[in-house]
């Protein structure tokens, strides 16, 4: 049974069943092809090709394993360690190539400026012991932008993903996964409006807070005014003063100054510069390259003669006043003093004096901007709630095709069960409006019939967990095109009928989706298309792993292996055969 995502009509995401009658696996061409990894931890060189279909990786405790996981995640843009760099090496590298052929994923990378090369994206991380570098198709990039790029590549199911499943504050975030692009969409929408009501919330805040000042202490208020006020402050006066105090403490300095400069300005300077220029004029008749010189100095001439012109008016407008330096002393001191007192400075006096006076003065236009602002903060609410509102009818739409294909999917993996989200009614009031919108939910689960629904987080066994867990990832990864799936042990915990359930089921999604598995259980392994074995060894005092996708013989053998737990015997050997070709035909 392979399941398949559609939006309807109304824009709304469900999930459709089809059910294909072959067992032989589809013909995928978004996949993992290779994977690449030098000098990370104990893999010193190690070359990997990956298939369509169903891949188990296998091992002992220590292998490796968890390492393949590791360097899998860092392509998929986890944070890199320096301490994963092989003892003894400057840097490790890890280098994926992937096929895919999303439209999301060519329009990302072309945002970016990262070439398309026909649908290959070769992803390389180095890291180093001070510098750690990402590059897609040969261009270096940022880890957000890896982490946009790997959405859309693979997923990795990890034991973290077990407790986020039994966590309530992640239920939000599983449904919204459903349905990826129109969740976001709507959340973006949602968080713009919701910014919107609170800037304008905050302002109508503000506004009734600072008439609830002015109520308080308005005599104060009226007393600051009245004091500004008669200050009659105008911006760009203390520079005025200081410049002309200057001028009337300096005054004996800069009259001497001017009278010298006086005697120059009427001397014979301009008759004697007009003589030069006349000298340059008659040269540049003999030789053309005073002409340049000549003209400069003719332009210069009378832009000169209108200096001095100005310079001589200036002189005569010199004047001493003792009694203006008193008064000019005075007003400095006036305005140190209120800049001083109320610790602003002249233009941020007089935008406090504009707004005592705007609060004192006509009370109808406060109380007019009051009534404005609360008009826009409630409007404004109504259009975030009511996004938040469409936002619950698209989860409430999502909720119910997960909560029908989730008891079919357990159903296969042998859990009969009762699965139902629940949303909370809020009320319409601010306190129900989140950064993700105004929904509570729980997951409500019945694994024994006739016991009643009860918290997921609160029920459910090991191995329950765990089919619930890969129901969950059936879905997920149908309903985003996810096109590699990376297990990592997720049939923990499991034995009998129900390891075989859950590796039919994880067979089931290799049909339409590359999956990779690290497994212990021979009924996981029994079912893959390809089998990987990593290896350990220790040589010359240095740990090396290996890994090599075993032929058909060498996977019977690995089964028998894992059925035994140690020592293999015949019988078991016969048993694997009889697992593998079943399976294999």
């Amino acid at each position: 049974m392979i399941l398949e995502a559609f939006v309807d009509d109304d824009g709304f995401f469900s999930l459709l069943v089809i059910t294909y009658l072959t067992s032989k696996p589809f013909i995928i061409i978004w996949m993992l092809k290779r994977l690449i990894i030098n000098n990370l931890a104990i893999f010193e060189n190690i070359d990997v090709s990956f298939q369509t279909g169903f891949t188990v990786l296998t091992g002992e405790t220590g292998a490796g394993k968890s390492l393949m996981i590791d360097s899998l995640s860092l392509l998929l843009a986890s944070r890199a360690s320096s301490e994963l760099i092989r003892s003894g090496e400057d840097k490790a590298t890890v280098k994926g190539y992937f096929e895919t052929h999303r439209p999301e994923v060519e329009a990302y990378l072309t945002r970016i400026n990262v070439p398309w090369m026909e649908g290959e994206i070769v992803i390389e991380r180095t890291i180093g012991k001070s510098k750690n570098v990402i590059k897609v198709n040969g261009v270096t990039i940022s880890l957000s932008d890896l982490s946009q790029i790997s959405k859309y590549l693979a997923d990795i199911h990890s034991q973290f993903d077990f407790a986020k499943i039994l966590n309530p504050e992640n239920y939000l975030e599983i449904i919204d996964g459903f349905s990826y692009e129109m969740s976001n969409k709507f959340k973006a929408e949602y968080c713009s409006l919701l910014s919107d009501y609170k800037t304008k919330k905050a302002e109508y805040q503000d506004l009734l807070e600072r008439k609830a000042k002015l109520d308080e202490a308005r005599d104060f208020y009226e007393y600051q005014y009245k004091e500004l006020k008669a200050a009659e402050l105008q911006e760009g006066e203390e520079e005025e003063i200081e410049s002309e105090i200057s001028l009337l403490k300096n005054y004996d300095k800069i009259y001497s100054l001017s009278q010298e400069a006086d005697e120059i300005i009427h001397g014979d300077f301009m008759d004697q510069l007009y003589q030069l220029n006349q000298n340059l004029e008659k040269l540049s008749s003999y030789q053309k390259q005073y002409q340049e010189i000549h003209d400069k100095l003719d332009d210069r001439y009378y832009e000169i003669d209108d200096l001095l012109a100005t310079l001589k008016q200036e002189f005569r407008n010199l004047d001493y006043d003792p009694n203006r330096l008193n008064e000019l002393e005075q007003r400095d001191s006036d305005l140190k003093g209120l800049i001083r007192k109320y610790k602003k400075d002249i233009p941020q006096l007089i935008a406090y004096r504009d707004e005592l006076e705007e609060m004192i003065g006509d009370n109808s236009n406060f109380q007019e901007s009051i009534e404005e602002k609360k008009r826009a903060s409630e409007e404004a609410f109504q259009k975030v709630y009511q996004k938040a509102e469409e936002l619950t009818l698209l989860r409430k739409r999502t909720a119910k095709s997960i909560e029908k294909e989730l008891e079919r999917s357990l159903e296969e993996l042998l859990l009969k069960a009762k699965f139902e989200i629940v949303f909370s009614a809020p009320k319409q009031e601010e306190s129900a409006l989140k950064e993700n919108g105004i929904d509570e939910v729980d997951f409500l689960i019945e694994t024994n019939l006739g016991e009643g629904l009860k918290p997921l987080s609160k029920v459910i066994s090991g191995g329950e967990a765990s089919r619930i867990m890969l129901a969950f990832k059936a879905l997920f990864i149908k309903a985003n095109k996810i096109p590699t799936v990376i297990f990592d042990e997720i049939d923990t915990g499991l034995s009998g009928e129900s390891a075989q359930a859950v590796a039919k089921k994880i067979h089931d999604i290799s049909l339409s989706t590359q999956v990779i598995s690290i497994t212990h259980m021979p009924q996981v392994a029994a079912l893959s298309d390809h089998h990987v074995l990593i290896s350990k060894e220790v040589k010359g005092g240095r740990t090396y792993s290996h890994v090599i996708e075993l032929s058909l013989e060498e996977k019977i053998r690995q089964i028998a292996y894992l059925i035994s737990g140690g020592k293999v015997t015949e019988k078991q050997i016969e048993y694997a055969k009889e697992m593998v070709l079943d399976h294999h035909g």
